[in-house]
């Protein structure tokens, strides 16, 4: 009977200790599948968000301007919202709880959607049906109530850091590659210059047409696309192959001595003699070589401003300018911020290339993008914190690896925190980078034409292993966007064509992606020309020659507002 006794008792003990450890297994188990699924479903929301973007942005020739900006990231929000309300048992607005931010990482800076402190007062619509009541709140103490705040985009951020060197304070303005805007006073003169950075010769006063071991011949090409036109348009031109140019930041089409720009299948004509002269000029202008002239006159005017002399602008000369919890404002020097110190060395000292990774300037760069979004996204979701019930939002630190995909490409990063998930919250981030987009030429966004009709990446291994015997078989090449597919009257078109059939992807390098050279140290910055591979050696110079023409090129001929 003891022993009897004794396992009813182990039972009556261990029984609910094995069903709570059951339930808690079960819980646990359950929390991690959702916590899965969420997680699934914050990256595929993600993914339609920019994926419109692109689709919106590679469509347009004028994506980069401010307005054209914020109309595709609110609809590429719609499009995240959208998504996530189609997995999820939630409303716009109930998502919006645990979405304290989304941010758009662009060319030249960057928008962060979220909650914005409404300052106005009104707007309201009087009886006679006029806008009254446009007081801006001036009311600090309101800055705590809920409903002066509402969603949308914030404004524009700019990668920008400050420097003061004696009387000289001046603001510059980074990007996603070498590109840059200064303002300020230097020399006790005000200057405004934009411009790209490359590597120069202090001994060199302007470019002599060499480039990274390579020559940039000053000779025009002739560019073209294949055109579709609406059925509805007035002056309906036939489909086809036209010539074009860019002039003045926009794209000028050539049928037979007179100029058009294209718009959504209509034709736009352009008059005036002068207009028309100025066009013809610039179709006589060598774009690629353009480039690298204004490029090196640029880099060599930096150069003697901020690289050169016994005062180089260097790590002590950044100013940074510091919001306090308290509201109160707070100027930091020797930009003890930055996660990089360049020290002693100088900043804009280019005659180290500016444009390899390891430079100086390159890493202070990055540097300055990093803080900058970090700062700004710190500061956002504090105030999102702020208005918060009662879940503690906080910013997650990024990897180093969603940091590189952030300052070399167009991204965007969406945050979910505060999810229920049953025992504890989900809380998680995704960063998704737009490779094909008009903001900037990145070194592996172009594709290469063959005469066989096929475009190619730059380090694909049938270009590197017969450019040498076949030196004609690169017949063009232009940014990746160039490649999407068109849409007219809902009838779909490629813009690029060989022999007036529409190229077609490399299946080596763009489809299997197997085999490829590397791009930076196989092609780019291998000055000797020559790749050696499996006991065979392949002359690339032809190619490199080839690449870095097309490359000046599309830099040049992007659209840029400051230029």
């Amino acid at each position: 009977m003891k022993f009897q006794y004794l396992a009813v008792i182990f039972v009556i003990i261990m029984l609910p200790i094995v069903l709570v450890m059951s339930f808690y297994t079960q819980t646990q188990t359950d929390v991690m599948k959702r916590q899965g699924e969420y997680r699934t479903y914050l990256s595929d929301a993600t993914h339609d968000a920019i994926k419109a973007f692109q689709i919106n942005t590679t469509n347009s020739y004028y994506s980069s301007v401010s307005d054209s900006k914020i109309r595709d990231i609110e609809a590429a929000v719609n499009a995240f919202y959208n998504s996530l309300t189609a997995n999820l048992n939630f409303n716009k607005s109930e998502l919006q709880a645990y979405v304290p931010a989304i941010v758009f990482t662009l060319y030249d800076g960057y928008y962060i959607y979220g909650k914005r402190y409404n300052v106005y007062e009104g707007p309201t619509i009087n009886e006679s049906g006029e806008l009254t009541n446009m007081t801006i709140n001036t009311n600090t103490e309101d800055i705590t109530d809920p409903d002066l705040y509402e969603y949308g985009l914030k404004p524009f951020v700019y990668y920008s850091c400050q420097y003061q060197r004696g009387s000289d304070n001046f603001i510059v303005n980074y990007t996603l590659d070498n590109f840059i805007s200064i303002y300020g006073t230097i020399d006790g003169e005000y200057r405004n210059m934009s411009g790209y950075l490359i590597q120069i010769d202090k001994n060199q006063d302007s470019f002599n047409g060499e480039y990274k071991g390579t020559t940039i011949e000053n000779r025009t090409e002739r560019l073209t696309e294949y055109l579709r036109f609406s059925a509805e348009s007035s002056d309906r031109l036939p489909d086809g192959e036209y010539q074009y140019v860019v002039h003045q930041n926009q794209k000028i089409y050539i049928n037979g001595s007179e100029y058009f720009w294209y718009d959504q299948g209509v034709a736009h004509p352009i008059q005036g003699i002068t207009t028309k002269a100025a066009i013809a000029e610039t179709i006589r202008t060598s774009s690629s070589y353009e480039y690298y002239k204004e490029a090196y006159a640029f880099s060599k005017k930096v150069y003697e401003l901020l690289g050169s002399g016994s005062n180089p602008i260097k790590q002590v000369n950044i100013r940074t300018v510091v919001r306090k919890a308290d509201g109160k404002i707070e100027i930091t020097s020797g930009g003890t911020n930055l996660e990089f110190n360049a020290g002693e060395n100088a900043i804009f000292d280019i005659i180290k290339d500016p444009e390899n990774p390891e430079s100086t300037f390159n890493q202070h760069r990055i540097a300055v993008i990093k803080n900058a979004i970090e700062t700004n996204l710190m500061a956002a979701i504090n105030s999102y914190n702020s208005n918060a019930s009662s879940f503690s939002y906080a910013l997650p630190k990024l990897g180093e690896e969603d940091w590189d995909r952030v300052v070399n490409n167009v991204c965007m990063i969406s945050f979910m925190q505060g999810m229920p998930l049953g025992t504890k919250y989900f809380n998680d981030y995704v960063v998704i980078p737009n490779d094909k987009n008009n903001e900037f030429v990145d070194n592996d966004s172009l594709y290469l034409i063959t005469n066989d009709g096929k475009y190619h990446m730059p380090n694909c291994p049938y270009l590197v292993e017969n450019i040498s015997s076949n030196p004609n078989m690169i017949v063009g090449g232009y940014i990746n966007t160039a490649f999407q597919r068109q849409t007219v009257d809902e009838n779909y078109y490629y813009r690029h064509r060989y022999n007036n059939i529409p190229c077609t992807p490399c299946y080596q390098c763009l489809v299997n992606s197997s085999g490829k050279y590397d791009l930076d140290d196989d092609i780019i910055n291998n000055t000797s020309g020559r790749i050696t591979r499996d006991r065979s050696n392949y002359d690339i110079s032809i190619l490199r020659q080839k690449y870095f023409t097309i490359f000046g090129r599309e830099k040049n001929n992007l659209y840029k507002t400051n230029r």
